[in-house]
C-alpha cells in the first residue's frame, strides 16, 4: 500500500478522534492515546512529530490544570491540532 494511503488512513483516525473529543465524547487521555497510536504509521518529516507531541503535551497539561492556571486553553490547542492535521494532509 502506498505511503499516501497509509498517511490518509492514520490522519482520518486522528481527525475522528479529535472530533469526538471536541464533541465531548472522548476524554483527553483517550484522544492523546489515539493520536500517538495513529502517528506510528505516519510517514512525515520529523518536524510534524515534534509539533504534534508539543501540542499533545499542552492538551494534557490543560486537562490537568484549571483553565485559569494554564497559559493556554484546551480549545486553542484543539484548534492547533486541526491546523496540524490540515498541514499533515498536504505534506
Amino acid at each position: 500500500m502506498s505511503t499516501h494511503q497509509d498517511n490518509q488512513r492514520a490522519l482520518n483516525a486522528m481527525r475522528e478522534a479529535l472530533a469526538s473529543h471536541v464533541a465531548g465524547t472522548m476524554p483527553v487521555a483517550d484522544l492523546v492515546g489515539a493520536w500517538r497510536a495513529a502517528a506510528t504509521s505516519l510517514t512525515l518529516p520529523p518536524v510534524f512529530s515534534q509539533a504534534m507531541e508539543e501540542l499533545l503535551r499542552r492538551l494534557e497539561m490543560s486537562a490537568v490544570f484549571a483553565q485559569d492556571s494554564c497559559s493556554f486553553s484546551s480549545t486553542a490547542v484543539t484548534d492547533q491540532l486541526k491546523r496540524w492535521l490540515d498541514r499533515a494532509e498536504t505534506a
